[in-house]
Parts: C-alpha cells; structure tokens; sequence
C-alpha cells in the first residue's frame, strides 16, 4: 500500500496574522518619521530660499544704497536673482519689509507650516528647537544677512 501524502500549500491564518501585525507596528514607527522628514525638508528649503533672498537684497542695497521696497522688485529678477521664490516650503507667502533711517535693513519672514505669522515686532536672538511635528509652526526670520528667529541649525 502507498501512502499519500498531502502537500501543504499556502498560510495558515495565524500566519497571515502575524505577518499583517509585523507590517502594522513597522508602519507605526515608520509613518511618523516620514512625516517628520517631510516637515523638516519644507523648513529647510525655506531657510535656502530665505538666504538666496536675502543675498539678492544685499546685492541691490550694495548697489543702489538702500533695500528694495518689495521682493518682486524687476530690478531683483533681472540684476540680482533669475526667480525669486513666491513662497515659502508650505506654499504660504513671504512676510518682507524693509526699515531702518535710510530703508536700509531689510526682514524676510516665513510664518511656518501654519502659515500665521507673529509678525516682525517679536525679533528674538534665541533659535527655538523643533522636535515635534508643532513645532514646524514656528516662525522663521532672516534679517540684513543672519536668521534673527528659527530652528537651531546643527
């Protein structure tokens, strides 16, 4: 007599089961991290752009011995920088002014992911540290050459 033997083909659900678990808690951890690194991604891009700006400025005041009155200033576009940046990282619009006795000084303000801006009165010298997905909300502001309120740059 022959025995037959049966091949086992395919999971069993405690298999499934367990995979599927697997899956869910290496989606937990990583889902978050993503988020965050898209976050961080946007600030710095802003930052860049913020800087680029600000180098811009800095060449017209050379030249013309005062900051501009805007951004999109044509003589920015076509003497200093190709395409100045419309928005910040989040699609939100940049806060600029300029100031000082001979409209010398010049700010350029981001107001984060959130797009709500504190407003140029609230210049701080301390960075802030984001290590939250809330603290992307916070403001950014670069003025005549340095960051004057943002993240602490590594």
């Amino acid at each position: 007599m022959r025995k037959i033997m049966k091949s086992k083909k395919g999971f069993t659900l405690i298999e499934l089961l367990i995979v599927i678990a697997i899956i869910g808690i290496i989606a937990a951890i990583a889902i978050p991290n993503l988020l965050t690194a898209l976050q961080k991604a946007k600030q710095k891009a802003t930052m860049g752009d913020m800087k680029s700006i600000g180098t811009a400025v800095e060449s017209y005041m050379t030249d013309n011995y005062l900051a501009p009155g805007t951004i999109t200033d044509a003589d920015i576009t076509v003497f200093y920088m190709k395409k100045i940046p419309i928005s910040d990282g989040w699609g939100n619009g940049w806060n600029y002014t300029r100031g000082g006795t001979a409209f010398d000084e010049y700010s350029i303000g981001s107001g984060g992911r959130d797009g709500s801006f504190g407003g140029f009165g609230q210049f701080q010298t301390v960075p802030y540290i984001v290590n939250t997905l809330s603290g992307f909300d916070n403001d950014i502001i670069f003025s005549n050459g340095t960051y004057t309120f943002g993240p602490r740059v590594k």
